[in-house]
């Protein structure tokens, strides 16, 4: 994955240019086409009450297969998703920022294997080695980022200066490593050598040649009402326009490597310009998707230029890039023996691109998916308020039932509970419980002021003293709120999306108890989020008596609650990975 965890800011007052804003495309209809099209669209409206929101595109030789958004553009202002709104790119920018520098090299401005002492002032003697070419591939040794946030105010001469003063990772051309930071010195290149501005020659020179009028940072000038907002825990995060709202923004931290806004159909255009000479000729085209180096030990990818090239399961080549924040994601992948695209965006940070644009594939190549549950529309009273209220457990513990409009929510009240409705399966269990194991000591250790475990979990990414000031800061907080800490105690491991599980810990302070959700990856631990109360399971009806949820853990797994009335009582039953847990409530 080559997504970035970036940090939000404050929102900015948007000020907008002068000229009129690009209107809604005149002819916003969705393209559904065959059969194909047919299972591509069920399956993504299938998901949408689940938490999918974004725009999808679906091209296999010359047909437009799937061209149509789902969800919702603003809540607020109840702006549904068309195929006209705009969406955030993230790090595919990259692979506009590799094809600038490509014209500039058919243009005999540069060279690839140039220096890029060439072209920026003040390059050390440890950075002198440093070729175009391996800003390009992620084999300078430069560190991804220079900066804690993407909107930083940071000129490109401030920039480029600080990246040019770090320690590197290693010897120019003798590794791998993602780097924001040289995609920016890339764009500061462009500038330097065109003499104009990173947007304006991109346009001139990449983006109108392909026939894409309405990407960019600002230029387009898009109506505010086609910009998809992003949301997380159901709040809205806004726009990453609002963040690059002043005359001088989008800075150094994102340009060239991030941020680019485009539309659906820009993406369509793109596609279809790799495979002609209307930006780069057929030389550079080989050039830009030659795999160079290896983003990992094992060598299953590879680095081009702004692209990622692989072998599929079917023995074919595919070269993709993704990009996000975290709460926007977007996913770029060409079949290039197939002559198929995929490109699919999300906007809500609870149900991202990147594990659904994994069935999208499975459904265009005709692999096997299991279809998210049909949820009715019934009419009338929502049958979960119904059931709203405390329910106990067989096995002991007890939960607490609400309702979300139509809606049910389900909330463990106590350790016993949390641990019943998350049992893992049988093949979950060991690993389950040595997360859990690990979790426990990192956060023990940490809340008595000892955050050495805690950075390695983190891959010690982070300064020692940094992280031990953050911690303690946060401790003190908490004690403010809630009073003196008494303990913490972990309440269990469940799976999370996209390879990755939570451990929840309960942290008891005098006044009331707080919770924690630690993130872990394949390797490492992602994050750890604060929560005031457990996090609550969403159901939607299925039918008067069943509730069901579902998630993309292991291509899709559904969970079902049924309710039964029985003499004097009614039942509830969830069925959980290891079994049916069942839970009571006097009528």
């Amino acid at each position: 994955m080559r997504l970035r965890n970036l940090v939000a800011t404050c929102l900015c007052a948007v000020v907008w240019s002068g000229a009129e804003a690009s209107p809604a495309r005149a002819d916003d209809r969705p393209i559904v086409t065959g059969e194909t099209g047919k299972r591509l669209d069920d399956y993504l409206s299938r998901l949408v009450p689940f938490g999918f929101a974004g725009g999808a595109v679906a091209v296999r030789g010359k047909e437009v297969v799937l061209l149509k958004s789902y969800g919702v553009a603003d809540r607020a202002q109840g702006i549904p998703l068309t195929t006209g709104s705009v969406y955030n790119l993230g790090s595919i920018t990259k692979q506009f920022t590799a094809a600038a520098i490509l014209t500039l090299e058919m243009r005999g401005a540069l060279t690839v294997g140039d220096l890029i002492s060439k072209y920026l002032d003040g390059v050390p003697p440890d950075k002198s080695a440093i070729t175009i070419h391996e800003l390009l591939t992620h084999s300078s040794g430069l560190e991804s980022d220079f900066s804690p946030t993407d909107y930083e105010p940071v000129g490109r001469e401030e920039y480029v200066g600080r990246a040019l003063k770090s320690t590197l990772l290693f010897t120019p051309g003798s590794g791998y490593e993602y780097s924001n930071a040289g995609y920016s010195l890339l764009a500061a290149i462009v500038e330097r050598v065109s003499g104009q501005s990173y947007e304006a020659y991109l346009i001139a020179n990449v983006l109108k040649p392909a026939g894409m009028l309405e990407t960019g940072y600002k230029a387009p000038n898009w109506a505010r009402s086609r910009i998809a907002h992003g949301y997380r825990d159901g709040e809205e995060w806004g726009t990453i326009m609002d963040r690059i709202a002043p005359p001088d923004a989008p800075y150094w931290m994102l340009r060239g490597n991030g941020g680019l806004h485009t539309t659906l159909t820009d993406m369509i255009a793109w596609h279809r310009a790799l495979d002609t000479d209307a930006v780069l000729s057929k030389d550079a085209r080989t050039k830009y998707f030659k795999p160079y180096v290896a983003e990992g030990p094992a060598g299953l990818s590879h680095y081009a230029y702004g692209w990622a090239v692989s072998r599929t399961p079917r023995g074919t080549t595919l070269v993709q890039h993704n990009g996000g924040n975290g709460i926007f994601v977007a996913e770029f992948l060409r079949f290039v023996d197939e002559d198929t695209m995929l490109f699919l965006t999300s906007t809500d940070a609870g149900l991202k691109a990147s594990p659904v644009v994994e069935v999208l594939e499975r459904i265009v190549f005709g692999g096997p998916v299991t279809l998210p549950p049909r949820i009715v529309d019934a009419p009338g009273d929502p049958v979960a308020a119904t059931l709203s209220g405390s329910w106990t457990l067989a096995g002991g513990g007890s939960l607490t039932v609400g309702a979300d409009g139509k809606a049910l929510t389900l909330r463990p009240a106590d350790p016993a509970a949390f641990a019943a409705i998350n049992a893992p399966s049988s093949a979950q269990t060991a690993r389950f419980a040595q997360v859990s194991a690990r979790t426990g000591e990192i956060a023990a250790r940490a809340f008595r002021g000892d955050v050495t475990g805690l950075l390695e979990a983190m891959g010690g990414d982070m300064p020692l003293e940094q992280l031990r000031s953050e911690e303690a800061a946060m401790m003190k907080d908490r004690e403010a709120r809630l009073g003196k800490f008494v303990r913490s105690t972990v309440l269990g491991t469940m799976p999370g999306g996209e390879d990755t599980v939570q451990t929840i810990v309960r942290l008891e302070f005098e006044k009331r108890a707080v919770y924690n959700a630690y993130t872990w990856g394949p390797r490492r631990l992602l994050g750890i989020r604060g929560f005031p109360d457990l996090p609550a399971l969403r159901f939607l009806p299925a039918s008067d008596r069943e509730f069901v949820s579902f998630t993309l853990e292991r291509g899709g797994t559904e969970r079902r609650i049924t309710i039964e009335a029985l003499p004097g009582s009614t039942r509830l039953t969830l069925m959980t990975a290891a079994g049916p847990v069942s839970a009571t409530r006097a009528k």
